[in-house]
């Protein structure tokens, strides 16, 4: 999983947003700086990103938006909700390790970093949306 997740949020390759020291923090680089026992950040966070994505989204489609409101304007809502709560959540975790300094001495940990892997994680959760829906525009056509 966290090699899943570390693909995932580093783009494929393609395009490093962010350091390779935050990326290992995220792996799992341990305090003493010896391997990668320390927690995973990038599969807790993945997986807090599908869940929110996929709470907020049912709630939007199955409670929240019923025939009396317009949908389109809840979406939008949603969207906006699932956006910033998945950019506070992976920005959030390597900042408080920085300013605790709850990291291996080693790396070099910034903020633009977090930042960048915050907005990595926005868009990933919008990309997650915008799937569930076209999913459940299919599903609501075909009944």
């Amino acid at each position: 999983m966290r090699d899943f997740f570390a693909h995932m949020y580093e783009w494929f390759g393609l395009v490093p947003l962010y350091s390779r020291d935050l990326s290992d923090f995220l792996k799992g680089w341990d305090y003493a700086c010896v391997g990668y026992f320390a927690l995973p950040w990038y599969t807790y966070i993945g997986l807090l990103m599908f869940i929110t994505t996929i709470l907020i989204f049912a709630l939007q489609y199955d409670l929240v938006s019923g025939e009396r409101f317009k949908k389109w304007e809840h979406a939008e809502l949603s969207v906006f909700i699932v956006v910033v709560v998945n950019f506070a959540i992976a920005f959030t975790i390597p900042a408080v390790a920085i300013l605790k300094k709850m990291h291996c001495p080693g790396l070099h940990l910034t903020f633009s970093d977090c930042l960048v892997f915050g907005l990595s994680d926005a868009i990933w959760s919008f990309i997650l949306f915008g799937i569930l829906s076209l999913i459940n525009r299919f599903a609501m056509k075909s009944n």
